[in-house]
């Protein structure tokens, strides 16, 4: 914990009192060095009474001088009136606020968050008698913080920034309610040729409610018109806790343990690549052999709502709460980090995690951009007994509460509008598939929402607004609140169908709209009848056969689960199920739980190089109409400098009969993912390509020379001609 002064006010005048004799004493005030009557008073020798009196009445003088500066560097804040939750608050003590030269303390008598003025780090967490449940040993500006990676066009590597304030505000300050903002701007008069700084505004807050069990932080990140190219590869909160109390993370009901620490991991062994390390000689013996890697805990947008760690002793949670994703970036599936050995939880809000660099934030040079990040709630919880599950259970019941709560009422900056300032949207959407049904049908579970107009499927690599999602009930009825004015496009995709829908028209949502779309309808892409398919149109490769690790290479937790694909390696499990000859898939035979291969990866070889696969499917046709269009649609659930080519009934020919271009840098593969960006690929098959009788398609995926290159299929079907 920082060292500050017990008695802190605006401007930093303290009061000690020395004994001399009996009932006598000397009052020393001391004022800073910066303060224009810096010195230090001796009060003359006198009784105890009359000097108590004296110290009393300056005390009150400080104390009246400290609530005009503090008023003063108060800015006006938006009047929030008191719900029934927050009238319930009163009788809990009221939220301070201390303000020194190098510390800004907020303080609820539950909590207290100490943050370094004015770079607004976060030096400090105290609660429950632990003075800091951060990391002391690290510099106080590295226990907490807001952090970006970016570059301009021309740097020779990407730049890590902490943020770093430099200029400290008090937004609002009440009994109820304590905001704060520390802000770093840029200055466009620079060289900026020359000088290397991020030409992007920030400011950071911080938000302290009375009776609240935690603390908040959002963002406000602003690009002005006329300044120059800049590419955001990622932008998070991170947060590192003591590493002597917090040992025992969880991510999710089935995901959760006591982790590695980071002495482990410096002593173990360095995998294919830096972030993944088996356990040598951990401090706990039954990790020995485990691998570690934080990409093993990543989770979609849609599931990262509560995760953290847990302390021994005192029995205590810290949790990371994230109520809403609507300022994350790919939609409810894009997939990012969570918590991790460290002990270290994040608040990811984008990132090139699973996607690729399109994921990223670029600023054309003159482009306008402004966007809040969170609010995010890090909540903090403790009882007497021993169970983490109990903690666990607590943080999800916290969680439910700050997401009923959204959008909050308590932000100031007026880029952060209120419920009552927003919007809601709805409807009822239906499928239309006459292969499937005559009639349309209701869309039961579809993921819907609004993005920034764009193309059809092009919310997944959206970066720079605000997407507002939900599922549809068993009707196909959706209702979206809490929707920031703006123009949208409404798009959508259906678990069990293949493709994307996007509304004909452009939304307009203004403040109070409550706008009812009617029946609407998506028609998914159909040429012909089903003549067969494989796996099931999700946009994962869950359903399909995950191997096994290795058994020195396992992570003890995703054993025998659902969460199997985690595992480290499994990417090399392919050239021990297939050492000479590559997977043959045969239609009304095989089945895709058993004998479809998660992932199509380069085989290695005896001198440990990788080469290109191929893939078989061979199916049997009654009839083949020379004169018919078939159609082979190809979704990927991920690609990582993938490149497939297709050929039909002769492997050894020249050119193939389709073929996708090189696409994709998920590198879902090697982060253990089990899906990244999602493609569809429809490819016109002509009915002289094929035979009555058994037919074969080849699958090349082509790229070589790396484990990590090739794609993961969500779903393969061929149709027949138009009926």
């Amino acid at each position: 914990m920082p060292e500050i002064p017990s008695k802190p006010i605006s401007f930093e005048a303290y009061i000690y009192l020395k004994k001399l004799t009996n009932n006598e004493f000397i009052s020393i005030i001391i004022l800073p060095s910066s303060h224009k009557s810096t010195k230090v008073i001796k009060m003359n020798k006198i009784g105890w009474k009359r000097q108590r009196r004296l110290v009393l009445w300056f005390c009150s003088i400080v104390f009246q001088l400290f609530l005009l500066v503090s008023g003063s560097g108060t800015d006006h804040f938006r009047h929030t009136p008191l719900d029934d939750s927050q009238k319930l608050i009163s009788t809990n003590p009221p939220v301070k606020l201390l303000i020194s030269r190098n510390y800004v303390v907020m303080d609820n008598g539950i909590v207290q968050v100490t943050l370094t003025n004015p770079t607004g780090s976060i030096a400090g967490v105290r609660y429950n008698g632990i003075d800091n449940i951060l990391e002391h040993d690290f510099k106080d500006t590295n226990r907490g913080y807001w952090d970006t990676v970016w570059e301009r066009p021309g740097d020779k590597d990407h730049t890590f920034d902490m943020l770093l304030g430099t200029k400290f505000r008090v937004i609002a300050q009440d009994k109820n309610k304590v905001e704060v903002s520390f802000t770093k701007r840029w200055n466009p008069s620079i060289n900026y040729s020359t000088a290397h700084d991020l030409p992007l505004n920030v400011d950071k807050r911080f938000v302290m409610l009375r009776g609240s069990s935690g603390f908040y932080s959002y963002g406000i990140f602003e690009h002005l018109k006329g300044w120059p190219t800049l590419i955001l590869e990622e932008a998070r909160i991170a947060i590192k806790l003591r590493r002597a109390l917090f040992h025992y993370m969880a991510i999710s009901d089935d995901m959760q343990r006591k982790m590695p620490t980071d002495e482990d991991r410096s002593d173990g062994q360095t995998l294919d690549y830096k972030e993944a390390v088996r356990l040598i000689h951990p401090s706990n013996p039954k990790l020995k052999g485990e691998v570690d890697d934080k990409y093993q805990y990543s989770l979609e947008n849609k599931d990262i709502k509560v995760h953290g760690w847990v302390c021994n002793t005192p029995h205590v949670g810290f949790w990371v709460i994230t109520p809403s994703y609507e300022d994350r970036n790919g939609g409810p599936m894009k997939q990012d980090l969570t918590s991790h050995a460290g002990p270290t939880s994040l608040a990811v809000f984008f990132s090139g995690h699973y996607a690729g660099p399109e994921l990223g934030v670029i600023l054309k040079e003159g482009e306008s951009w402004n966007k809040v990040f969170g609010p995010v709630f890090f909540y903090l919880n403790s009882d007497s007994g021993d169970n983490h599950r109990t903690l666990w259970e607590d943080a999800k019941k916290q969680m439910q509460e700050e997401t009923a709560k959204w959008p909050y009422d308590f932000p100031e900056s007026v880029d952060y509008p209120h419920a009552n300032e927003r919007g809601t949207i709805g409807g009822q959407l239906f499928i239309r598939d006459r292969y499937i049904n005559k009639d349309p049908v209701y869309a039961k579970s579809a993921y819907i929402g609004l993005a920034l107009p764009g193309d059809v499927g092009s919310w997944q690599y959206e970066t720079k607004g605000y997407q507002f999602w939900t599922q549809t009930d068993e009707t196909g009825h959706f209702k979206i609140s809490g929707v920031k004015p703006g123009t949208y496009s409404l798009y959508s995709w259906v678990p069990g169908i293949i493709g994307d829908y996007k509304y004909n028209y452009d939304i307009n949502v203004k403040q109070g709209s409550d706008i009812n779309l009617g029946h609407i309808i998506y028609d998914p892409p159909r040429n012909g009848p089903t003549l067969w398919e494989i796996g099931i149109p999700d946009r994962t490769a869950a359903e399909y056969f995950v191997p096994d690790p290795l058994s020195g290479l396992t992570n003890q937790l995703f054993n025998n689960t659902t969460q199997k694909f985690r595992q480290y390696g499994l990417w090399d499990r392919y050239t021990d199920l297939y050492p000479n000859k590559d997977l043959v898939y045969k239609v009304g035979v095989s089945d895709y739980r058993k004998d479809w291969f998660f992932a199509h990866v380069t085989r290695r070889t005896r001198s440990k190089n990788y080469i290109p696969t191929t893939w078989q499917i061979s199916f049997e046709l009654p009839r083949a109409d020379p004169k018919g269009n078939y159609t082979l649609r190809v979704a990927l659930a991920s690609a990582t400098y993938s490149h497939l080519q297709g050929r039909i009934n002769n492997p050894s020919s020249q050119m193939p009969h389709f073929e996708t271009p090189t696409i994709g840098r998920s590198n879902a593969i090697a982060r253990h993912g089990i899906h990244g960006l999602y493609w569809l690929f429809n490819f016109q098959i002509q009915g002289l390509q094929l035979q009555k009788g058994e037919n074969t398609i080849y699958l090349k995926q082509i790229k070589g020379g790396n484990p990590f290159y090739g794609h993961q299929y969500d779903y393969i079907r061929l149709e027949g001609p138009q009926q």
